[in-house]
């Protein structure tokens, strides 16, 4: 399937919700330019991580006039090894990853991410598919501390002593218009 391919027929929902999460990204200190994506191995995954791409190229970076995405990394979540998974998404050394898909596997990635290199979890940013207290707590308190995220609500997100804490109020409504 070709890129182009990908990114057609984004669903209003889910373009809300990378939008927001590319609006949180835009806070971030210092400012991200250069992203790597990573999704698990399903179509539907793909297609969004190549969507996102779409549109952190055209809305993302410093200043909202387009990042650089280094690659889009996609997983096999039963692999008996996720090691060329991490060294794909490490080659390029991102100013942040961006995560989406099924739980499983991002918490095999996340270890090794955080055992293997300096992507830690306070540079990854994850879609609401990933937003999960169990997988957080399974997967252990330093793993994911600092991670930033959006919930199927639209709410942002981070992961402080090891809980997924949600704020309060809506940042697609405020945000987006920034964007566009």
């Amino acid at each position: 399937m070709n890129t182009v391919q990908h990114v057609l027929d984004i669903n209003p929902r889910l373009e809300s919700e990378m939008l927001t999460l590319i609006a949180l990204m835009k806070q971030n200190k210092p400012a991200i330019r250069d992203i790597v994506i990573g999704c698990s191995r399903h179509d539907a995954h793909i297609r969004t991580a190549y969507q996102f791409k779409t549109l952190w190229e055209a809305y993302g970076g410093p200043f909202g006039d387009g990042g650089q995405v280094l690659a889009v990394v996609d997983w096999n979540e039963r692999a008996k090894s996720f090691n060329k998974y991490i060294r794909r998404i490490n080659r390029h050394n991102p100013d942040a990853f961006v995560a989406l898909g099924a739980t499983e596997g991002f918490e095999q990635v996340m270890r090794r991410l955080h055992r293997l290199t300096d992507i830690k979890a306070h540079r990854t940013y994850v879609m609401s598919t990933l937003a999960s207290q169990s997988m957080i707590s399974s997967g252990g308190m330093f793993i994911f501390e600092g991670m930033r995220g959006i919930t199927p609500f639209g709410h942002d997100f981070v992961v402080e002593g090891g809980m997924l804490q949600v704020n309060g109020r809506r940042r697609a409504e405020v945000q987006i218009n920034r964007l566009i």
